[in-house]
């Protein structure tokens, strides 16, 4: 009891500042959500150490610190397109550097440094589209996507918690996460739809069957990104990614759901937003 009191209070701490951060403003947001990327990617960079494998630490962090701030910055009209670009070209200086490393293990170095990128601070940096959701038209602030979101992917979660321990069953993906079931995901997914039905009373300018499109992407890509990363905890014998907050584990698995939400929330917004 004392460890659900404690998951609890935490969790709620984490979602009150998360939250807060995101409708203060955009400096806010950018300044905790660069903050979050960096560090969850030495997170991530950090775990890959069980492997023996050496990534590029603090190479890998500066440029996803810079991925990120040029995107905020670009989606806000501060900067030209043209430095934009920049950051396509900057992952080319890692297989260099790696060069200069003589470390063991030379491939899996550059390939676990390039891919944290991708796998972490590209994802984050796609939510500056959505709180710059009339970019280039105009670059006000509108965080209610990304709060949707993130309430979506948290409702989804409970969901699927509490319907899987009740009544699950059938085993979703057992050979990466046997506690997982059918059950669980279909009504973490039932009660996504509600709150996204609530959600578009809330803020209106979304349709209602946009936001139940955002339900469903959180239900199946937040479960994908779930599977996704207890299968490279599972291939280094862990079970949580690190100790940020009591009783959930580190940054990582806070994040892992709404990482691989991310890139089709961008898509769905861009076509059909």
């Amino acid at each position: 009891m004392k460890e659900f009191y404690k998951r609890s209070i935490s969790g709620l701490l984490f979602a009150v500042v998360l939250m807060g951060a995101i409708w203060f403003g955009p400096w806010s947001f950018a300044l905790l959500f660069g903050l979050f990327s960096v560090f969850i990617l030495l997170e991530f960079y950090t775990l890959s150490k069980h492997a023996g494998i050496s990534p590029q630490k603090f190479l890998g962090v500066t440029m996803g610190g810079i991925i990120f701030l040029l995107t905020f910055l670009f989606t806000k009209g501060i900067v030209s397109v043209n430095l934009f670009g920049f950051y396509l070209a900057i992952l080319f200086i890692i297989p260099a550097y790696e060069l200069y490393r003589a470390k063991k293990n030379a491939l899996e170095n550059i390939a676990v440094t390039i891919f944290g990128i991708i796998y972490i601070i590209y994802p984050f940096s796609l939510f500056n589209y959505f709180v710059f959701p009339t970019f280039p038209a105009d670059n006000n602030y509108e965080p209610t996507l990304l709060i949707s979101l993130f309430i979506l992917i948290w409702a989804y979660d409970s969901g699927a918690y509490l319907f899987g321990v009740t009544l699950g069953k059938h085993r979703l993906f057992e050979r990466i996460s046997p506690k997982k079931s059918w059950e669980g995901f279909f009504g973490g997914w039932f009660l996504a739809l509600l709150l996204a039905i609530a959600l578009q009373r809330l803020f209106p300018r979304f349709e209602t069957a946009y936001m139940l499109l955002i339900a469903t992407i959180a239900a199946i890509s937040g479960t994908i990104g779930d599977l996704v990363e207890s299968m490279i905890k599972r291939n280094l014998g862990l079970k949580d990614s690190g100790k940020f907050l009591p009783g959930h584990g580190g940054l990582l698995d806070r994040f892992d759901s709404i990482i691989f939400a991310s890139p089709f929330v961008f898509l769905l917004n861009h076509f059909f937003g």
